[in-house]
């Protein structure tokens, strides 16, 4: 399929636009076709993506004799990715879940590639008996995503022609297996090893495919979160989740209070930790301040936040430079997507995350202001953030009257030399009146 030349991309953000959906719905290895586009007078030719590996071949790559610790060239040096994954297992590759800021499925695939329960048993254990500083809990049992292992399509025909960008996104399509028990019996089997005291799950879990089976949730809650677990909403409102084709609040809301009843039943305190992200394409300002008072109706404080950011072959990354959405079909009159943009919006949208923040009051109050409503700002339970104290606003008006003008080329060097000081006396004195009848003093004699 010949895509729009690269010199046509590269001047013309539609047809950008458009070469991205295209590849983005060429990215099923049972039926994508070859891609080719021309570079000048050359033509680049991209192969459809490689087969899903099986059970067996995935099998067989993790029996590699792998070291699982750092090359000797680093010496003692502390690495923290490696701390991160030190104790982790790998059980599956790939993602049907299709995020728009993610590339995950041009990286790995959309087709779930599952290891199989002996396989992940057998590198535990070599975890357990050769890996330096085991202490008897292992960090991961994860991928991607957490509970998508051995999930798959349903019917073989439609998993081989079909185009969807997300199996579950708007809806969880019919053909999708959502059955959570071979996930349930590998946890169950991982933590009766002998030598293991805890296996935690620290990849994100998507809860829009859990609460359609509670029994991995009660699994979930009842032995394998530390205290937190970390999903992803990334936002609440529906402008930014339809350009993400991320589910709505009412799946999280059902998950929470699963996970919430499942904990007491377990006799745990437990709490979720949901990660947001602001200034994403769609995203308007009044978009944040929905998120931001929902955070702190539930009491959320977020201490790190993320501000989009455009990265390679995501669809966000198209509508972020082309301020066009590929998730439909794409023409010089089709949807046109609001991007935030400039460093004062995107400080104000991460800003908004972290309402709390006093740093982040007088940026989010001269928002709120410029957009009408005001009536957020004070100290009734339903605003954001609190009005300005004396102090503050004292300290404004300090820095508002230490503040240089701005000079040009064509400003005097006489004036540009001058500090704010010398300026405002010069001022004054130039403004003062001349009394022109008034005798001038003489000089007094100094004598030696």
């Amino acid at each position: 399929m010949l895509l729009p030349s690269f010199e046509k991309v590269k001047g013309d953000k539609v047809l950008y636009a458009h070469a991205s959906r295209i590849l983005h719905h060429e990215t099923n290895p049972g039926c994508a076709r070859a891609l080719m586009q021309k570079h000048g007078d050359r033509y680049v030719w991209i192969n459809p993506p490689a087969i899903p590996l099986s059970t067996e071949e995935m099998d067989s790559v993790f029996a590699l004799p792998y070291k699982r610790v750092p090359h000797p060239a680093y010496g003692n040096a502390r690495i923290p990715a490696y701390e991160m994954i030190r104790f982790s297992v790998n059980i599956m590759r790939g993602c049907f879940g299709g995020c728009s800021f993610c590339s995950i499925t041009e990286h790995e695939g959309r087709i779930i590639q599952s290891r199989s329960e002996d396989s992940i048993i057998n590198e535990i254990e070599a975890i357990r008996d050769t890996v330096p500083g085991f202490t008897g809990v292992i960090s991961d049992l994860g991928g991607p995503t957490a509970n998508m292992y051995m999930l798959r399509c349903k019917s073989p025909r439609a998993e081989q022609t079909c185009r969807r960008l997300s199996c579950v996104y708007p809806d969880i399509c019919p053909h999708m297996d959502t059955n959570h028990e071979p996930t349930i019996n590998l946890y169950r089997r991982a933590r009766d090893l002998k030598g293991i005291k805890k296996i935690l799950i620290a990849s994100g879990v998507r809860y829009d495919i859990a609460v359609e089976d509670p029994r991995y949730i009660k699994e979930l809650a009842t032995h394998h979160v530390g205290g937190y677990l970390k999903i992803a909403p990334e936002h609440t409102e529906e402008g930014p989740l339809s350009k993400m084709m991320k589910p709505g609040m009412g799946s999280y809301d059902r998950f929470k209070e699963l996970f919430d009843t499942y904990s007491k039943q377990a006799g745990k305190e437990q709490y979720l930790i949901p990660y947001f992200i602001s200034a994403h394409p769609g995203t308007r300002d009044e978009d944040m301040v929905n998120l931001a008072l929902w955070l702190k109706k539930h009491r959320f404080r977020l201490d790190q936040v993320q501000n989009f950011y455009p990265s390679p072959l995501a669809n966000s990354t198209t509508m972020y430079y082309t301020g066009k959405n590929p998730l439909a079909k794409i023409g010089y009159k089709s949807e046109d997507v609001f991007v935030p943009k400039g460093d004062k919006q995107r400080r104000l949208h991460k800003a908004l995350l972290r309402y709390h923040d006093p740093a982040n009051w007088p940026l989010i109050r001269q928002a709120l202001e410029a957009m009408g409503k005001k009536h957020l700002i004070g100290s009734r339970r339903d605003c954001l953030v609190p009005a300005p104290t004396i102090e503050e606003m004292r300290e404004a008006r300090r820095q508002n009257r230490n503040t240089r003008p701005a000079l040009t080329k064509h400003t005097p060097m006489a004036t540009q030399r001058q500090t704010p000081a010398t300026a405002k006396k010069a001022s004054s004195t130039q403004s003062r009146p001349v009394n022109a009848g008034a005798k001038k003093r003489p000089k007094a004699a100094v004598g030696r």
